[in-house]
């Protein structure tokens, strides 16, 4: 896995109490190129606090072009933002 540390816009579900639910998200390559990445599996979820900002993390598993892929994406809750951490 590399580093990549993309915002990305992200489709989810969002319930009372519990952690948001991605389902798919798109990401604009170096060239780019807008790619649309639906999530298969979410492998683990895990919160942790960085300079006071709530921080979700996804280990997620999916299909990327046309291979099985692990990767990573974080919302940070304060700012409300996605972003694609290692692909």
């Amino acid at each position: 896995m590399r580093r990549v540390r993309k915002n990305i816009d992200v489709i989810a579900t969002f319930r009372d109490g519990k952690p948001p639910q991605p389902h798919r998200f798109r990401v604009r390559d170096r060239y780019d190129n807008v790619h649309v990445i639906r999530i298969g599996q979410i492998v683990n979820i895990e919160k942790s606090k960085v300079l006071g900002d709530e921080i979700w993390t996804y280990q997620c598993q999916g299909m990327v072009g046309n291979t099985e892929r692990i990767y990573v994406i974080e919302f940070n809750l304060h700012h409300g933002r996605w972003q694609l951490v290692k692909i």
